[in-house]
């Protein structure tokens, strides 16, 4: 535990403290954005048209080389 010789010392500790907790907070703020954005429709939209769209390319290629 770390001891303090004077009070500006504990608060200079505090606003530190307070600081990182705030920058904490807008970091877990912005990730529960981007997972909520990675569970919209839109992006489960995006990736299922990307998903068959390389299958279909697969298809086309595959009946070409037959």
């Amino acid at each position: 535990m770390k001891t303090y010789n004077n009070n500006q010392e504990m608060l200079n500790d505090l606003k530190t403290l307070k600081l990182k907790r705030d920058i904490s907070i807008e970091e877990l703020k912005i990730v529960k954005n981007q997972f909520k954005d990675d569970l919209s429709f839109s992006s489960w939209l995006s990736s299922a048209v990307r998903v068959t769209t390389k299958l279909g390319i697969y298809n086309l290629a595959k009946r070409i080389l037959k």
